[in-house]
């Protein structure tokens, strides 16, 4: 991070790899999810097609991010000497910010405008049909010296063994997420890398505010100002049970 960014580069680069998911196809399904036709078959009145079922949730999810990103485009604006676009749609306003991140990285805000546009993109790929998405279990298992590595183990939820055609290794799933997930506890984390690497630990990360808060009350204790994940999990473990539950 430098001197006058109040975010560092892997905030951003997640930032923008949400943004763009938003801008590229996740704005049009959301469009899609919100007014689609029923499954019923039945005939609407007055005519042969089938009825469209609104569906008041995905709308709205779609007015929450519509506001969102149009809200950060706005402090980007008082910001700095970029020009407001005007009136947008969602995958615009996530295409202009994702043009614009770093002069929005230059603001105190910045933390808080991250944790909100996270926000938003985990509420639209909850509402929209998603196809399964290979998540990532761990580094590359092929030896160090082999020639042939992959990017990492991705897979689907739920696999237990995984063939890498790209290393031609056989690939025990759980053996490596634990492995992966062991060498993350022993690592320490700033706040806002607490905060996402918590993504692969429970259902729904704690807001940067609710970290502040627990800091601010002395449950998470920073070590030189950086924090360990297993004490985070001991806090959210402990929390009324509407609140994000541990996964394993």
């Amino acid at each position: 991070m430098t001197t006058d960014h109040y975010i560092d580069r892997s905030a951003i680069d997640l930032t923008s790899d949400r943004l763009r998911a938003i801008r590229e196809w996740a704005a049009e399904a959301l469009d899609d999810a919100i007014c689609r036709i029923t499954e019923t078959g039945r005939a609407a009145v007055g005519g042969g097609d089938r009825p469209l079922e609104f569906n008041a949730t995905a709308s709205d999810v779609a007015h929450e991010a519509l506001g969102t990103l149009r809200v950060w485009a706005e402090h980007v604006c008082q910001h700095s000497t970029v020009k407001w676009p005007g009136e947008q749609r969602i995958a615009e306003w996530a295409r202009w910010l994702d043009r614009h991140l770093i002069d929005l990285a230059k603001t105190e805000e910045a933390p808080q405008a991250v944790d909100e546009i996270g926000d938003v993109h985990r509420r639209i790929m909850r509402v929209i049909d998603l196809p399964p998405v290979p998540e990532f279990v761990g580094p590359c298992q092929a030896p160090k010296d082999s020639s042939a590595r992959c990017g990492g183990v991705y897979c689907p939820k739920g696999r237990e063994t995984l063939h890498c055609r790209m290393c031609d290794v056989d690939i025990d799933v759980p053996s490596v997420r634990a492995a992966t997930e062991e060498t993350m506890r022993d690592k320490v984390f700033s706040k806002s890398e607490l905060r996402i690497a918590l993504v692969r630990f429970t259902d729904r990360p704690p807001s940067r505010r609710t970290i502040d808060r627990w800091i601010a009350k002395g449950l998470l204790v920073p070590d030189a100002g950086r924090f360990r994940i297993d004490d985070a999990l001991a806090i959210i473990a402990g929390r009324d049970s509407d609140q994000p539950s541990v996964i394993g």
